[in-house]
């Protein structure tokens, strides 16, 4: 429904040509051709390159690790998680971990991440480097300009070193579906409006679209029960919800799209 965009030109990925890390940054590769990676919810795009110009703005160096995945990247990366956990989560560099079938931090489920949604980013915080600013107080700076932004952390406090230090979401018009239903269901919502969730029929969308306008559907399951159809009802001002949901009318889901968020 929301179709994914490139993300500007001048921001940069983690990765040099060559696919590796690290490096100075006129060997860094531009996000936007890393093909699925580096596109985003076009909103979240023009968010992405305030932050960019912000950070740099500040002497700092903005590298971003990860944008979007599609749904079978996170799958795969989930399974690598859930490999991990089963082995009793085994500290990486020791025998008992495996780099190539193992991922020693947390995976969202798959359909149900921000990545999917194309909203969220994971940076290098460890290159972040602005000046006049204590290495343990790099990240401290970055919350500075992100979160004004409307860019939020995942963790609680700005430690360097923490699972997911590196991880940024922007809520944006999902804001209310979030405080209402919890981070999974909103990175959902937003999952399905892009073509990415773990429900993708009819009945989800429509469900994606009422939870962002507002309007109180209980969680998103795919399964258009009363709450729904009530919802429905009034968002549309017509009484024929049965007969839209079992149509699939696409024009009801363009005119639930131009709805405000709620």
């Amino acid at each position: 429904m929301i179709p994914l965009v490139p993300v500007h030109e001048s921001i940069l990925s983690s990765y040099s040509r060559d696919g590796k890390t690290g490096g100075p940054r006129e060997n860094l590769r531009p996000l936007h051709t890393l093909t699925a990676l580096g596109v985003a919810h076009p909103m979240m795009a023009t968010q992405l390159k305030r932050l960019n110009d912000a950070v740099l703005a500040a002497g700092g160096d903005f590298r971003v690790t990860e944008c979007h995945r599609d749904y079978a990247t996170q799958a795969a990366a989930r399974a690598k998680y859930d490999a991990w956990v089963a082995a009793g989560k085994p500290k990486p560099g020791t025998a008992q971990f495996n780099p190539r079938s193992m991922k020693a931090a947390f995976v969202a489920t798959p359909g149900r991440s921000m990545h999917n949604a194309g909203r969220a980013i994971d940076i290098h915080v460890g290159l972040l480097n602005f000046p006049n600013t204590p290495s343990d107080r790099q990240l401290d700076r970055f919350w500075d300009i992100c979160r004004p932004l409307g860019w939020e952390p995942v963790i609680r406090q700005a430690t360097e070193g923490a699972s997911e230090s590196w991880h940024f979401d922007w809520w944006g018009d999902l804001s209310g579906v979030r405080n209402r239903l919890g981070y999974e269901q909103a990175a959902l919502c937003g999952a399905i409006l892009v073509g990415h969730g773990d429900l993708n029929s009819y009945a989800a969308k429509v469900q994606a679209l009422l939870s962002r306008a507002g309007y109180d559907i209980g969680k998103i399951d795919g399964v258009a029960g009363r709450q729904t159809q009530n919802a429905l009802q009034l968002a549309l001002g017509r009484s024929d919800v049965d007969r839209v949901l079992q149509s699939r009318d696409a024009g009801v889901l363009t005119t639930l799209l131009g709805l405000n968020a709620g």
